[in-house]
């Protein structure tokens, strides 16, 4: 009788615990603020801080829930303001790119004037707009645009200048025309650095109305937006409501940062290095 051969033992190794992808991606921020409402609150209470200097997480909920018609309608103003000053910085901004991209002249010679425009404190600048356009939405989105056109201009410019002399001289060598050359090579070449232009006046023109509206006053029809509640609120001491339409205000700049992102994040994800990574 033969000795059977024993069968070797197969120990089961538990997989590697992974948390699910949503956690991973929300986790952090959700630790970070949570972290940041317990440190605000114990600096309250650590420093016995009056509310009018310093009100806690749940009295600016409270504003915010008491003020909620007024902060909606105020949040609209803003919106629609941010979303006209954005369009008008996308498609000046580009143009004024091109045209200072068109020439090694044309960019010595008008590219310092936008770097000194932008080097404006915006201050100086908003009285001579409310004389021209008067109190009211043209200036507020004036002032907006001002602020923020420059990260478009800057960016785009860098852009379209900076295609590579090898790929620019074979397309001479194939007999490209000018317009062939600007639309397949040097507008695909300037799109991530345009990308880059957008998402950052994204935020500074949420910036730029609020700051619009806090010298220009109220809209048309007496409405204004949360740049005068902020403005009217600091004048009364009413920190809760200023805290509450500070982060409306933030909020919006968020949520157009974010839409911004994901529409730039369509046009490169299929070609661009930057975004494949992002999508591995």
């Amino acid at each position: 009788m033969t000795e059977s051969t024993p069968k070797p033992v197969t120990i089961a190794v538990p997989r590697e615990l992974k948390a699910p992808a949503w956690l991973e991606r929300f986790f952090p921020p959700l630790a970070s603020f949570v972290l940041f409402i317990a440190v605000w609150q114990g600096i309250i209470l650590a420093a016995q801080l009056k509310p009018y200097v310093l009100p806690g997480p749940l009295a600016v909920i409270g504003a915010v829930v008491d003020n909620r018609s007024s902060l909606g309608e105020s949040a609209l103003f803003t919106f629609q303001a941010s979303f006209v000053a954005f369009l008008v910085v996308m498609v000046l901004g580009t143009v004024i790119a091109f045209v200072l991209a068109s020439s090694k002249f044309i960019e010595k010679a008008f590219y310092p004037y936008a770097v000194m425009l932008q080097s404006t404190p915006v201050i100086a600048i908003a009285p001579i707009i409310i004389i021209w356009f008067g109190f009211g939405f043209t200036s507020i989105v004036t002032i907006s645009v001002i602020i923020a056109i420059f990260a478009v201009v800057a960016n785009t410019t860098q852009g379209l200048i900076s295609v590579e002399n090898n790929l620019q001289n074979l397309f001479k060598l194939y007999g490209a025309t000018k317009p062939q050359t600007l639309l397949k090579l040097r507008l695909p070449f300037a799109l991530p650095f345009m990308v880059t232009g957008w998402r950052i006046a994204a935020a500074q023109v949420v910036i730029g109305v609020i700051v619009g509206e806090y010298m220009a006053g109220a809209g048309g029809g007496g409405m204004g937006g949360l740049g005068l509640i902020i403005a009217e609120t600091s004048a009364r001491l009413q920190t809760a409501y200023l805290f509450a339409a500070a982060l409306c205000a933030a909020l919006l700049g968020i949520g157009f940062f974010l839409v911004v992102n994901l529409f730039g994040h369509l046009l490169l994800k299929n070609w661009h290095e930057s975004a494949i990574q992002f999508e591995n």
